[in-house]
């Protein structure tokens, strides 16, 4: 077996090769372009069918390592937050870098990560755009309010400038600018539209989504923000492990019998730690009065907001439970049937 490093950029790559006594067989700068890593496969001295190739996950690496799969070679995708050899070498080139991924990998000391399949990238490509979209219409909105208040327009007559009403008003007016951040706050809810219409195609896909839905407060694109972060929930073995994956457990430091424990580490994932905080906040006595007994307990010790954390990491534990077990949400007081439609679309708008 021979193993390929592969210190990968946007628009450079340095490939380097090494037998199983660590010896330099080939190296080579290649352009990051389908023809000229066509070019370079054609290069390689040895069959493909005996390389393992050691690549992280930067730049264009889905398409380069899909065209290193197809030639034969077995990929291996760095894990980024653990590639801490190259990220503290006093040492630091392409040429050092690629040759660190190959020695950790033919070692057996590379940090390896998870490749999602194309079919959960493009529905998180989907989600992250759609969530592009809606984080933009939302600074309009906050920029409309602001000059609104700076003007005195913002609580009189009309009320509310982002209200119909409100709206209405400043329409028919002759503020230039108030009119011109309305129109493009339309223009943007145009663009959200297909974005829906999109993922209610993709709800029909996923059978998980139902099953996630039956969770209090949680709708369709809740649903399918958790899948298509987490991706397949049976390669974690336990919730802990999956809690730990979404960065929502806190920093632990201990030495002897004293014990530390921080704020959530905030590994993995934003839009899942976002999504299941906003889960979280949505928890109310009435429709999940076992999950808010959690938090009232919690609140007079720990404070508001991280009292709402934890009950995110709770959510998210009982959530591979019940994805595991493919059993829905049975709480002591069952709250209405979440049905299939975009009532939470606008909810998870800070994911």
């Amino acid at each position: 077996m021979y193993t390929l490093g592969i210190d990968l950029h946007k628009k450079s790559s340095v490939w380097l090769l090494i037998d199983e006594q660590r010896t330099e067989l080939w190296k080579e700068h290649v352009s990051c372009h389908p023809d000229y890593i066509t070019t370079a496969l054609k290069k390689i001295p040895v069959p493909h069918s005996e390389i393992q190739v050691a690549i992280e996950p930067v730049a264009g690496w889905r398409w380069v390592t899909s065209m290193l799969t197809q030639s034969g070679m077995q990929v291996h995708i760095a894990h980024p937050r653990k590639m801490q050899l190259i990220a503290q070498s006093t040492k630091k080139t392409d040429t050092e870098d690629a040759r660190v991924l190959a020695n950790l990998l033919l070692a057996g000391y590379f940090p390896e990560a998870h490749k999602s399949s194309d079919i959960i990238y493009q529905l998180r490509l989907l989600l992250r755009e759609r969530n592009f979209i809606i984080q933009k219409r939302t600074s309009v909105k906050n920029q409309l309010h602001g000059i609104a208040t700076t003007q005195g327009l913002h609580e009189i007559k009309s009320g509310n400038p982002l209200f119909k009403k409100g709206k209405e008003d400043i329409l028919a007016g002759t503020n230039f600018v108030l009119k011109q951040l309305h129109y493009l706050i339309e223009d943007l809810d145009k663009r959200v539209a297909p974005f829906d219409e999109q993922l209610l195609i993709e709800y029909t896909k996923h059978p998980v989504a139902k099953l996630l839905m039956t969770f209090p407060g949680v709708g369709i694109i809740t649903a399918l923000t958790i899948i298509s972060e987490v991706d397949d929930f049976s390669r974690f073995s336990a919730g802990k492990k999956l809690a730990s994956f979404a960065g929502l457990v806190p920093r632990q430091r201990s030495s002897g019998e004293l014990v530390r424990y921080g704020s959530i580490t905030h590994a993995g994932s934003a839009p899942l730690r976002t999504v299941l905080v906003e889960t979280a906040m949505r928890i109310r006595a009435g429709n999940a009065p076992e999950l808010y007994a959690f938090v009232a307990k919690l609140t007079p010790i720990s404070g508001a907001k991280k009292a709402r954390v934890a009950l995110a990491r709770k959510i998210l534990v009982i959530m591979w439970k019940m994805v595991i077990t493919n059993t829905p949400y049975q709480p002591k007081n069952p709250p209405s049937v979440c049905t299939t439609n975009l009532s939470d679309l606008d909810t998870a708008s800070g994911s």
